[in-house]
């Protein structure tokens, strides 16, 4: 199998802060609304006012009790997300995906910024507080990170390739595209890609709060507190969710008949080297990742219709990112809706690239551009349409998809319509 590779995507599932499923995520978003709200647990509260959270998710609608059981939130949330995505692509049960595929040749790529961090917190709080001088025998196998894709595998009888890739915010974009390169390199023949979090602990909410990376006031409306791109933003708002992609090579999914969302045409990597949390602020790093992506998928600049932003709502963050697109489209970015959907479903981190790539994949599908929720004074940095408050109509041949994250991280993919 040659490097040339066409690599498309037949199945779609996510578990998101709306709720269960793609259809629902992509309902409410393009209806302009917003899952954030105030936080339940009056504990958590005092680091982060304010969250997105799946709050109706009970894993036993879903899962067997002693998978349930062996798993993390972060984990079931990718679960379901994985029933979603191949069910979606047409295989109703596990022995309907090994009469497509050999086990041997079906890979598994997450991405996951920390992994299963309530039941480790559960675990050392029992030890800090002398209640307990043991822990759970689970603890180590249901808080890694590759606990999701481990399980995912294990559950569908997957034997090839199970990886996953902790780069922070641009964990899930990295997975996808690290995942169409082992198709297009012969190492498998379906790949399930995408990411799974779930970081509602104190260390983390507290850590972010000490970063200043995550909104500690806001608006009295508490769905208004995530704010891409608006001068009065005041930082990030934590979400959780999982996302995951069916990906093929369009030779085996055109041999099944499969249904056909989008092609991945492009995906560049890189890191900024700069700052462990800030991002460069001339984005000379991000440029490169984008470069890379529009080399790949052997396209310039002028061919994107629409970009998909990592946007998070943190000043640093917005600003290098508009830096970024300006260097790298000029003039032509007045005439390219930008948009990021955090306002509506907050920041998923190690989740985000893979559910903002199914937002991109459904802009495509519908022609329908989502929201940027809550800009309603647009910082003078950021791209001329940002797609304001209301999801409209578009023309939208080609996505760009950017996943910025700590520590430097770039990843960026490419979705495109398929031209058979």
């Amino acid at each position: 199998m040659s490097n040339n590779q066409r690599i498309v995507v037949t199945g779609l599932g996510a578990m998101t802060p709306f709720g269960a499923g793609v259809s629902l995520f992509w309902d409410e978003l393009i209806a302009s609304r917003s899952a954030v709200s105030q936080t339940e647990d009056d504990y958590l509260r005092q680091w982060a006012p304010v969250i997105a959270r799946f709050s109706g998710f009970d894993p036993k609608d879903y899962l067997e009790r002693k998978s349930i059981q062996r798993t993390d939130r972060f984990s079931q949330l990718g679960l379901v997300a994985a029933q979603e995505a191949l069910r979606d692509a047409g295989w109703s049960d596990k022995e309907a995906l090994h009469d497509a595929y050999s086990r041997h040749r079906m890979g598994i790529s997450i991405g996951c910024a920390y992994g299963g961090v309530q039941t480790l917190e559960q675990g050392a709080g029992r030890l800090a507080t002398g209640s307990s001088t043991r822990v759970s025998p689970r603890l180590v196998p249901k808080s890694m990170p590759n606990a999701a894709g481990a399980e995912i595998a294990r559950q569908y009888e997957m034997t090839g390739p199970v990886m996953t890739y902790s780069t922070a915010c641009a964990s899930s974009a990295n997975a996808i595209g690290e995942g169409s390169d082992w198709l297009r390199l012969g190492k498998a023949d379906m790949v399930l890609a995408g990411g799974a979090e779930c970081l509602f602990s104190p260390s983390i909410l507290a850590g972010l709060r000490a970063s200043q990376a995550i909104a500690t006031t806001g608006p009295e409306n508490d769905s208004e507190w995530s704010r891409p791109f608006d001068r009065e933003r005041q930082g990030m708002v934590m979400g959780e969710g999982a996302a995951m992609l069916v990906l093929e090579t369009l030779e085996h999914a055109q041999a099944r008949n499969a249904t056909i969302y989008a092609e991945l045409t492009g995906y560049g990597a890189s890191n900024d080297a700069y700052h462990e949390t800030a991002p460069d602020p001339k984005g000379f790093g991000a440029k490169n990742a984008i470069q890379e992506a529009l080399n790949r998928a052997e396209i310039d600049a002028e061919a994107i219709d629409y970009i998909n932003a990592h946007a998070t709502a943190t000043f640093a963050g917005d600003q290098a990112e508009s830096a970024t697109l300006s260097d790298v489209f000029g003039q032509q970015l007045e005439q390219i809706p930008v948009s990021s959907i955090k306002g509506a479903i907050g920041h998923l981190l190690g989740a985000a690239g893979a559910i903002e790539s199914i937002a991109s994949i459904k802009a495509l599908e519908t022609q329908t551009l989502p929201p940027t929720l809550n800009c309603t004074d647009k910082d003078d940095t950021a791209p001329p349409d940002i797609v304001p408050n209301h999801s409209r109509p578009g023309n939208i041949s080609s996505v760009l998809s950017n996943s910025f994250g700590f520590g430097g991280q770039n990843g960026v993919l490419i979705w495109q319509q398929v031209n058979r």
